[in-house]
């Protein structure tokens, strides 16, 4: 069990440094956006990368 465990754990800390990733690359290109607005573009590309 405690696999299954440390795997979500993974996941969730990569997404969170995936998503700090975006921030950082937008504000590089100097478009500023809300963590909220990267989470819902992040969630759309997981679900466009499911298809």
């Amino acid at each position: 069990m405690k696999t299954k465990q440390v795997k979500s754990t993974d996941k969730k800390i990569l997404r969170e440094q995936i998503l700090e990733s975006a921030v950082a690359s937008f504000r590089i290109e100097g478009i500023k956006i809300s963590k909220e607005t990267a989470l819902e573009t992040l969630k759309k590309v997981a679900l466009s990368l499911e298809k």
